[in-house]
């Protein structure tokens, strides 16, 4: 049976300012080997992180791969996914290095009688923690990361150029500043 797709039309468009707030952060970086040669360093990380983000207002951390490496083969099946809540924050972990993946996933779900609109999409691949607002990519400028396809349609993206293993608060903490300083158009553009 064939799937009918919704497309959301209307654009909002507003400014960031202090007084708006910043509820979902995703981070795209380092790869599955990295990831595992990382190890027993994630609970720290994950702690940092949340401890950094908490005083901005955010509730949801996302991290993801920056996508597939040489390499990734290597890492036995154990699987990097989570969920956990840490100082009050919901933090998920998808260890998918393409996104298209996890679309394709979210799709399975459904059936074959219901119509998919971007809002049911955006329910079964974020839940109650919507689109990121923000996205920071550990990686160039010029290249966006294929785990993410679907979050960067609306997110505001930093881009840090750092590797998982060496990223520094300092530089998610300016990312985070540069944030509330961009005017968003939530996927429109200027005329």
């Amino acid at each position: 049976m064939r799937k009918l797709f919704n497309r959301r039309t209307q654009v909002v468009e507003t400014v960031v300012d202090s007084g708006d707030s910043l509820l979902h952060i995703a981070i795209a970086g380092g790869s599955l080997s990295e990831w595992d040669l990382f190890g027993s360093h994630w609970e720290a990380r994950i702690q940092e992180l949340t401890e950094l983000m908490s005083p901005f207002g955010v509730r949801f951390l996302s991290l993801y791969p920056y996508g597939p490496d040489i390499d990734d083969h290597k890492v036995q099946t154990r699987t990097f996914d989570r969920q956990v809540i840490v100082n009050g924050m919901d933090v998920t972990v998808h260890s998918s290095t393409d996104g298209r993946e996890r679309i394709c996933s979210a799709l399975q779900d459904f059936s074959g009688i219901e119509i998919v609109s971007e809002n049911l999409l955006d329910q079964q691949l974020f839940g109650v923690a919507g689109d990121p607002d923000l996205v920071v990519v550990l990686g160039p400028a010029n290249c966006l990361p294929r785990s993410l396809v679907w979050e960067l349609a609306y997110s505001e993206i930093v881009f840090v150029e750092q590797s998982w293993t060496m990223l520094s608060l300092e530089k998610i903490q300016s990312a985070i500043q540069e944030y509330f300083l961009r005017h968003r158009r939530f996927g429109g553009v200027n005329t």
